[in-house]
């Protein structure tokens, strides 16, 4: 009876299986214990291309495998046949009768006889390829998502489908300096990672997007695994839960690190242009305002020489009425010195309403010849005043605009005398002291002084700390003074009480058009005789 297994009731048993299987949709072999084929089902047939005839008495591997069948798995698949054991769902690539490769699930049972020995194999094998190439476009699907989402610097946080469990992409590992690992992670995860001082903020926000339902839009920053700072932007959809609104379980995380800076960037570049744009137009402001200054000190400084002229064409005059020309030559002269003023005046005032700091007309200055003249011309012009002059022996020569500078002279002499005019002698002292940065120079004088409350009007353009008709003035000369001193990067201060007379200083650096010194509170406190050092001085 066993023996006809092997032979007629195999035969007849094989007749029966093919009824049964030849219909399905999974390939059917059968084998001997050699494992040679003995039948092979039509959908075998169908799907290899190999007729039953073509198979009989042949090895599946005569037909079946080739280049990309693995030799490993092979040799694996044969151990465990060796063994007698079933094989469940064991996946191999095999080829068709045409050459194509085909991928397989293999299901085989030994059947044995009564006294347990192996007497043929039966295969169940299943045609997986379509769900293989399905599975492969997947994951390449998947991988490009992936990429392109890292080169979006954007990431997700989903839900997958088979476990349920939330999970973060490659992305979101990256932007936080971490490796991606497969634990369940949410979005709430994400926030754990927030800059502390911005969650308040953020949470309100995303509290306030939840209880709406509405989409989620969220610019926040995160601290990564290694304490790098990055900016992120989530988006997504709350999640609906039992008729009430949830954080959202799928949404997309970018790195907008990038951006960011940009925009930081971009935000710096206006700051500077504006900074720019206030810095020229304030320039402007200040070159109109100077322009207008000038106008005016034209008709103020100009006075003196004007005065000169006709003081001196005057005498000359009575001389001639008189028939004598005693003196006349002389007056000649001065009314000569006086012209060459006026031209020298009208150039430097004319020059500098145009120039910025590079149009100083720069040489060597002689300070105590430049004085000692001007001096003597407002000796002349104060008449009979008893004045008692005080000038340092040893000024030292400077760099700087000539022309310019003698004005600087000339309105602090005049201003000093003005305000000296009710005492019986009017004293004015002319000195200097050194400085690392330059000389500072100081005209000090025993006149009426000002009230220091007031002192930050003297610079000012038209401003007059007396009012009493007695101090003529328009307010000109000491702002044209300070323009001068600070276009030559120095800078002009004075110290004064009510009736304890004042002290005007200013500082000319050694190099002219230097920048101005920062401590100036090392330069005022030089002057320790003084109650307090203040930035304005008294206008003239």
């Amino acid at each position: 009876m066993h023996d006809a297994l092997g032979n007629f009731n195999l035969s007849l048993w094989l007749d029966m299986l093919e009824k049964v299987v030849d219909g399905s949709t999974n390939m059917v072999v059968v084998t001997d214990r050699e494992r040679r084929i003995k039948w092979v089902n039509a959908t075998y047939t169908r799907v290899t291309g190999w007729s039953l005839s073509e198979c009989v008495g042949k090895r599946p591997s005569e037909l079946l495998h080739g280049p990309q069948t693995s030799s490993a798995e092979l040799l694996r698949l044969a151990a465990l046949m060796r063994q007698g054991l079933s094989v469940s769902d064991f996946e191999l690539v095999n080829h068709k009768k045409s050459g194509e490769p085909y991928h397989v699930a293999l299901n085989i049972e030994p059947v044995r006889d009564a006294n347990g020995e192996v007497c043929a194999y039966l295969s169940i094998q299943s045609d997986i390829t379509e769900r293989r190439l399905q599975e492969r476009h997947t994951a390449e699907l998947k991988q490009r998502l992936e990429v392109a989402q890292r080169l979006a610097r954007l990431g997700r946080i989903d839900t997958e489908v088979e476990s349920g469990r939330p999970r973060w992409s490659s992305e979101v590992f990256r932007i936080l300096g971490m490796v991606p690992d497969e634990e369940p992670r949410e979005f709430e995860g994400l926030l754990a990672f927030a800059v502390p001082e911005d969650v308040a903020d953020l949470r309100r926000s995303l509290a306030e997007g939840v209880e709406a339902g509405e989409e989620l839009d969220v610019e926040f920053r995160v601290i990564g695994r290694h304490g790098q700072q990055r900016w992120v932007r989530c988006r997504g959809v709350p999640a609906c839960e039992d008729g009430r609104y949830t954080l959202p379980r799928s949404c997309s995380v970018q790195d907008i690190t990038l951006y960011k800076m940009r925009l930081e960037e971009k935000r710096q570049r206006n700051e500077e242009l504006n900074q720019l744009v206030l810095e020229r137009t304030r320039k402007l402001e200040e070159s109109n305002r100077a322009l207008e200054e000038f106008s005016y000190a034209l008709s103020h400084d100009l006075r003196s020489p004007l005065r000169h002229l006709a003081g001196y064409a005057h005498l000359i005059k009575e001389n001639l009425a008189k028939g004598s020309v005693d003196d006349s030559l002389n007056f000649c002269d001065r009314i000569m010195q006086a012209t060459g003023r006026m031209q020298s005046l009208i150039e430097g005032l004319l020059s500098f309403s145009r120039m910025g700091r590079e149009g100083l007309n720069v040489e060597r200055v002689d300070l105590d010849a430049m004085l000692r003249e001007v001096v003597v011309g407002l000796h002349d012009d104060a008449g009979l005043r008893n004045i008692q002059w005080r000038i340092a022996p040893d000024l030292p020569a400077i760099q700087g605009d000539t022309v310019l500078l003698r004005e600087v002279w000339i309105n602090l002499l005049d201003n000093a005398l003005k305000y000296t005019g009710q005492r019986d002698i009017s004293e004015v002292e002319i000195g200097w002291h050194p400085h690392p940065d330059g000389p500072v120079f100081f005209v000090r004088d025993n006149g009426i002084g000002f009230d220091p409350a007031h002192a930050q009007k003297l610079f000012g353009m038209f401003q007059r700390l007396h009012s009493d008709p007695q101090f003529k003035g328009d307010g000109i000369g000491l702002a044209l003074v300070r323009r001068i001193v600070e276009s030559h990067g120095g800078r002009i201060w004075a110290t004064s009480k009510l009736n304890q007379g004042a002290t005007f200083y200013f500082l000319l650096p050694n190099i002219a058009g230097s920048v101005v010194p920062s401590d100036w509170g090392a330069i005022e406190s030089v002057h320790a005789g003084d109650s307090q050092a203040l930035e304005p001085g008294r206008q003239s």
